[in-house]
């Protein structure tokens, strides 16, 4: 009962982002457009010097709306299919690619060099990739324990030096419950060290 009532909460929140979005990326496009041929509109002619200022505020503005509500929307959708630990860090990482884009876009038309904008935008692929990488390295890894499941929830395990019982398994950690302290072991981790499977005692 309660999953049935719960998607349809889910799938409204990813919705909605989903059409801001759309709706900033159409409309950027669409002024863009329009600025380009200000010179074949006689009554806005006047606007022709302030061609580029108008298409900074633009960007700026429409590129923020765009980047927060995709990322929110890429949240949504990650979080309802995998773990809030890897919706936050990709939604980061869209963060960083999509201000990279703006900022880019953003120095060509300030610079009006193209060459400049392509080595911004670099730079922010170069950012977006090294944040990735650990996080694609413990994903992959989670993706592994939950096809093989080396392990399954309530056994004694030892894990490194940490020993336990596992409490839980998402895509970036496994959870150890000891008497006194809980350890979260990134799944890289547990597909690169011994695993050991403790008998009962009894």
């Amino acid at each position: 009962m309660s999953d049935s009532t719960s998607q349809p909460t889910a799938t409204t929140s990813a919705t909605g982002p989903l059409f801001v979005t759309v709706l900033a990326i159409v409309g950027l496009l669409a002024i863009l457009s329009f600025t380009s041929k200000l010179e074949e509109y006689e009554f806005f002619g006047f606007l022709v010097p302030y061609e580029s200022a108008i298409s900074v505020v633009v960007v700026a503005l429409l590129g923020h709306i765009g980047v927060q509500s995709g990322t929110k929307w890429v949240y949504a959708i990650v979080q309802r299919r995998t773990s809030e630990d890897v919706a936050r860090t990709l939604r980061v990482i869209a963060r960083l690619l999509g201000y990279g884009l703006i900022f880019s876009f953003l120095v060509s038309v300030v610079t009006d060099n193209a060459v400049a904008a392509l080595t911004m935008g670099s730079f922010a692929g170069l950012v977006a990739g090294f944040a990735s990488q650990t996080v694609m390295g413990h994903t992959v890894a989670g993706v592994f324990l939950a096809i093989f499941r080396p392990v399954g929830l309530g056994e004694n395990v030892t894990i490194g030096r940490e020993t336990g019982v596992v409490a839980d398994i998402t895509l970036m950690h496994i959870v150890l419950d000891s008497e006194d302290k809980r350890v979260l072991i990134p799944s890289s981790t547990v597909v690169g060290s011994i695993l050991i499977k403790n008998k009962p005692s009894e």
